[in-house]
């Protein structure tokens, strides 16, 4: 098995999220949330774990709308452990929604991983009647484009459950969750102990696993649009595969990471964290 370092690169910042939309049933409060690119890298291959927004008409509007603040491409964010959007071979997308997959363009050599059930409801989504239009609720109108000339360049790769991406590199089906083809990543660690788990948006933050320890009640995230059900129990999934250690799962906008991982803050407020360094790699944030 390969041995991967594994980074966690914060691209953009929101303050002031209200916990309602994070946590189902939370009433009050708010917190900050990060936006991530998850880089996994050997020797010979750099994956990426989504691939972020981008500075495309739709997002700019919703940068806006949201008050996202110090969006950053990730030529400047990659450039950080020493990357360029070149170097990434392959992303996996865990599901459709705008800020996890209208960066594709950004990364002109990356064969796409993403669930076929996913497209096809990004597809059913849009056709749907104007009454039922919150469907498409944070869908970027220019993914559909976007995946089409990925497949005409032969770098699409539509998967059907469960699915080896190389070495110790999994997707498992998350379905009807948040979305209706969401799917989790599971990397082996390579270090004697349980896979690290990064779960898309089916966790938002550690209040969806149970909390920083994951032996609290879980609570499914406060937007989904499967059934809470699902949510619960493949949360419930990721954390026993992980071996009910919540240090190894990364929710998709978890802004307590850097006090959990050895980590750095750059001028612009932006973090860098080591998840896990391959025997011999040096360290990047200079600990």
């Amino acid at each position: 098995m390969a041995d991967y370092s594994i980074w966690a690169l914060e691209f953009a910042r929101l303050p002031g999220y209200p916990d309602a939309a994070l946590v189902l049933g939370k009433h009050d409060g708010s917190r900050m949330l990060s936006f991530y690119y998850f880089v996994v890298q050997s020797e010979d291959r750099v994956i990426l774990i989504d691939s972020g927004f981008s500075d495309n008409d739709f997002c700019s509007e919703q940068i806006d709308a949201y008050g996202i603040e110090e969006f950053s491409r990730p030529d400047k964010i990659m450039a950080r452990i020493g990357l360029t959007p070149e170097d990434v071979d392959t992303i996996i997308i865990t599901h459709h929604h705008w800020d996890h997959i209208s960066g594709l363009n950004y990364f002109p050599n990356a064969n796409v991983y993403i669930q076929q059930r996913e497209v096809d409801n990004w597809m059913a989504k849009w056709g749907t009647p104007g009454p039922m239009r919150w469907l498409a609720f944070g869908l970027d109108p220019g993914t559909a484009a976007d995946l089409a000339r990925i497949g005409e360049e032969g770098r699409l790769r539509l998967v059907q459950g469960v699915a080896d991406v190389t070495d110790g590199i999994q997707v498992r089906p998350a379905f009807d969750t948040h979305t209706a083809g969401s799917h989790y990543i599971v990397v082996e660690a390579g270090d004697g102990g349980a896979p690290f788990v990064f779960p898309g948006d089916v966790a938002y933050v550690y209040d969806n696993i149970g909390g920083l320890d994951g032996t609290e009640p879980m609570a499914p995230v406060g937007h989904l649009q499967g059934s809470t059900e699902c949510c619960i129990r493949s949360t419930y999934e990721m954390l026993t595969t992980a071996g009910n250690d919540s240090t190894r799962v990364f929710p998709s906008h978890e802004n307590r990471l850097w006090d959990r991982l050895p980590s750095i803050s750059f001028d612009d407020g932006l973090h860098v964290a080591e998840i896990q360094l391959a025997p011999g790699v040096a360290s990047r944030i200079g600990r």
